[in-house]
């Protein structure tokens, strides 16, 4: 082929690729369990998906308020090869840094049916409800890898975990 041709292909594939990209990333939740705490369970993610949909459901119940004496911390696996790998995302901040920076930006879209607030910081103790949540993950498409991802948050305060959350979950490109 000429050099012309593998010109038009490349540009061709760029162009695909981007507009795949561009399309977003379609998330279904296979299981979602709560994590205990070390000693005692502070913050309890009482959570289940319904339907074939798979939508979100539950209450988070919070013992204590959830504050900057907290850290939240996720990690991100994803399954290669029968074996679970650490990808490139990851975060740890301080609840209130966490709260802006992750779940105001990244989660609170999913969140339309929910109590849980949004934009601020601390979160008061007491219990907060999600429902009907369709895991919205259009703004994830530069950071996640496709296929089934494990997800773990954790809240901790020094080194011990006060509770969090493991979710599985497939990600997918939309289809247009």
């Amino acid at each position: 082929m000429s050099l012309e041709v593998h010109n038009v292909l490349l540009v061709l594939s760029i162009a695909n690729l981007a507009l795949v990209r561009a399309a977003g990333l379609e998330c279904r939740l296979e299981t979602i369990s709560k994590v205990f705490g070390d000693n005692e369970t502070l913050f309890e993610f009482n959570f289940r998906t319904i339907g074939r949909q798979r939508l979100l459901n539950g209450t988070l119940n919070f013992h204590v308020d959830l504050d900057d004496d907290y850290e939240m911390s996720t990690e991100v696996l994803s399954l290669r090869d029968g074996e679970w790998e650490s990808t490139n995302v990851g975060a740890h901040f301080k609840t209130c840094k966490y709260m802006a920076l992750i779940y105001d930006k990244y989660f609170a879209v999913s969140f339309k049916d929910s109590n849980i607030p949004k934009g601020t910081c601390p979160i008061k103790k007491g219990e907060y409800y999600a429902r009907n949540v369709e895991v919205i993950a259009d703004n994830w498409a530069h950071y996640a890898k496709l296929g089934l991802i494990r997800s773990l948050t954790l809240i901790k305060k020094g080194k011990v975990v006060y509770g969090g959350v493991e979710i599985l979950m497939v990600l997918s490109q939309k289809i247009m």
